[in-house]
This record gives structure tokens, C-alpha cells and sequence, in this order.
């Protein structure tokens, strides 16, 4: 049986994996700011918790440094960029 953990986990890395692998320019942009979203709301949940787990936060933030590479978030303030 799946955690909830378990099942949000999995939830902001299916956006992020489905935004990767977006070949129409309009959706890959929109799936991208959707994995931004996710990954944030998670992050802040994570936060929230008296135990978060440690490794989750480090794949939290790769997944935020691959859509800084991506040009979806500029520097550490977290701001969407600009297409």
C-alpha cells in the first residue's frame, strides 16, 4: 500500500518527468511551471514536518536547479522566468 508521503513524492516528479519529455513548445512551458509549482508545494510540506525527509529535499532541489537550467526559475528568489 502507498503513503500519502509516498504518493505526493511521486506526484511532483511525474510533473517534472512530464514536462521533460514535452515536445510541443506551449505544453513543455506549461508543464514546467506546473513541476515548479509542485515541487514548491512539496517543499514547503516537507518543511512543515517535524522529521522531513532528507533525501526527498535533496531530489527537491535538483529538480529546482534543472528548471533554473531550464530558464523556468531565475536565482534563489524562485521568480518564474520569462520565455
Amino acid at each position: 500500500m502507498q503513503t500519502t508521503d509516498s504518493g505526493k513524492k511521486k506526484s511532483w516528479k511525474r510533473c517534472l518527468q512530464d514536462a521533460l519529455v514535452e515536445l510541443e513548445p506551449q505544453a513543455f512551458w506549461e508543464k514546467l511551471e506546473a513541476a515548479d509549482q509542485a515541487i514548491e508545494m512539496r517543499r514547503l510540506e516537507l518543511n512543515c514536518t517535524a522529521n522531513p525527509d532528507s533525501l526527498e529535499l535533496a531530489e527537491l532541489r535538483d529538480g529546482l536547479n534543472t528548471l533554473r537550467a531550464l530558464g523556468v526559475r531565475n536565482g534563489s528568489n524562485g521568480a518564474i522566468a520569462n520565455r
